[in-house]
Formats: structure tokens, sequence, C-alpha cells
């Protein structure tokens, strides 16, 4: 005896009719009849009596169904619960400032118009934080770079790779070089991230390995404000690329630095083995669907100057 077939006898007694109980379980006709069937051979009794118009429940059916109506009921309970949680729930998502800002909105609208009874609360945090978040369950999932490689407590799933760039004013003499190295960058005011973030680690740790001493200006973890300052000929940003779009080609400079950073990844980092309901699945889902595979459009960026490449090296 399997659930399903008494769901299927419990829906024909109420409506006394198969093909409208077939109807209401999206099942074909033949599947109904053939879940009746097996119950009247598993329990050797007659459920319906068919000759009558509609069809009636005999006495053993009538006994059935009584005991099986609280069954049924008590799985559609179930059912509209878990419909509920999936429909209703609430959970909170972290991502770095700049990804909240451009790269969240299309998915989240998406989500939203499916499940608009669902609440999200953002928190906008860089790397080092968000870190701390996870592992303390105050955020249920966080948009970010791979945890640390020795931390096991984290899991992540990759959406897409970036690589670091030098973003300069329109016209800097940087642009005119064919390979800017960081001891190029030291006559010139540096602003960069703020220290909890992963691309500033990448760059100091890379400034000490090289000897290369550089005045640090201004520290900044939104990027837009960056780019603002930049603009204003404060001084020349080492960035991501993932943080650039289209509306920036006329205000800033860009050559790419990946011949001294290699490519990093942006993913989904989640408690590996924390409880995710149904909302957080579905969102995660969604969001996924957005943002996998996106590839940060320099075009129009290099200065013919600036595309010679060397080896990559590990930031």
């Amino acid at each position: 005896m399997e659930l399903r077939q008494l769901v299927s006898f419990y829906h024909v007694a109420r409506l006394r009719s198969v093909s409208k109980a077939a109807r209401t379980l999206e099942l074909g006709q033949p599947t109904v009849t053939t879940h009746l069937r097996k119950l009247e051979d598993e329990f050797g009794i007659t459920l319906f009596d068919r000759i009558k118009r509609p069809i009636q429940l005999t006495s053993e059916g009538s006994t059935l169904l009584e005991l099986v109506t609280p069954v049924v009921q008590a799985v559609d309970t179930l059912k509209t619960q878990m419909d509920y949680t999936e429909r209703r729930g609430s959970f909170v998502v972290g991502a770095y400032p700049d990804l909240v800002l451009h790269h969240l909105p299309p998915g989240i609208q998406s989500y939203s118009k499916q499940y608009p009874d669902v609440r999200i609360q953002l928190m906008a945090r860089p790397y080092t934080p968000l870190m701390r978040l996870l592992k303390s369950g105050e955020v249920d999932l966080a948009f970010c770079a791979p945890p640390p490689a020795d931390d096991p407590t984290l899991e992540f799933q990759e959406l897409f790779r970036y690589d670091v760039v030098l973003m300069t004013p329109p016209g800097h003499p940087l642009l005119e070089q064919e390979q800017i190295s960081l001891q190029d960058l030291s006559p010139w005011p540096l602003i960069l991230s703020g220290p909890e973030s992963l691309t500033r680690q990448k760059v100091e740790q890379e400034l000490r390995n090289q000897g290369v001493s550089c005045d640090i200006v201004l520290a900044l973890d939104d990027t837009e404000s960056i780019k603002r300052y930049v603009e204003t000929g404060m001084g020349v940003a080492v960035c991501n690329d993932f943080t650039l779009h289209s509306q920036d080609h006329d205000r800033l400079g860009v050559v790419r630095l990946d011949h001294i950073f290699k490519s990093s990844v942006i993913g989904i980092c989640t408690l590996k083995g924390k409880f995710m309901g149904q909302a957080v699945r579905n969102f995660i889902e969604v969001l996924a669907g957005e943002m996998r595979g996106y590839h940060a459009d320099l075009a129009g960026w290099d200065h013919p100057k600036a595309k010679a490449r060397g080896p990559a090296i590990a930031g």
C-alpha cells in the first residue's frame, strides 16, 4: 500500500467520480483506477459500487474512508506548510558593496516577482567581515571570493571570474606605458579599497613582495566612490574589473594588471551543514542563473601600448 493510493481513494470517495479525482490530482484516469484496484487487491475488499451513478462507497469503503481521511488531510496540511515556508520565508544575504549595487538587483528583482512575500535582508560588507558573518551564522549565504583553502567549514559555488585592473583619470601618463609594473605606481598617489578587502590584501602583499612603497591617500570599500576620486585626479586606483560599467568609459582610463595578479572568482559561499530552507535554495538557483558566467567587457579601454602580457603572478 502506498500513500498516493490512499490519496487517490480519498478524492474519488469525496467526489464520487474517478475522472473528477484524476483532474483534481492532475493524474491520468487510468492511474487513479490502478490505485483503487491495488488497494482492493491488497485488502481483498470492494471499495465502490460502480454500477450506481455516481459511484457509491461500499460499507468497507466507508470504513476505509473514515480511517484515511485524517491521514490525507494531515498530508495536505504538511504540503501547505512547506509551501508557506517556501513563499513566506526570510533570510539574510551578504555581499560585497559593489555586487549589492550592480550585480544582485536583476536577480533579486526576478526572485521577488516569483516570491513576493519572502523577506530578504542584505548586508554589504568586504571579504573578511563576510567570512566572520558566515561562520557565526548571521548571514545565510554570501556572494564573495572563495573562502580560505584551509577552512573546511565553508562551501563555495563558483559564478564568474574577475581580474584586477588599474583605474586612472583619462589621459593619464600611465596609460602610455607598454606594461605597468607596481614600481611604476610608486610615484602616484594610490587609492585602494579598505583593509578588510581581499583585493587590498593582495595588493599590499605583492607590494611587500616586490619591495615597492606607495602613498595610499584614500581607502574606501565602495568602488563607485573610488571612481569619483580617481576622476577628480586625487590618485590612481587598483580595483576589480567587475566593478566597471559602460558609463565609466568616458571618465576613466583602465589598464589590465593580470600580468601581476592572477584571476580570482566570485561565487556563493555558505556554511557547511547549515540548514537551507526551500526559500533560500530557490534564491540561490535564481541568482546563480542571473550571475553565472558574467564577464567584464573592457573593450575600448585598453591603450594599444598596454596590451603586452607577461606571466601571471599569484597575488
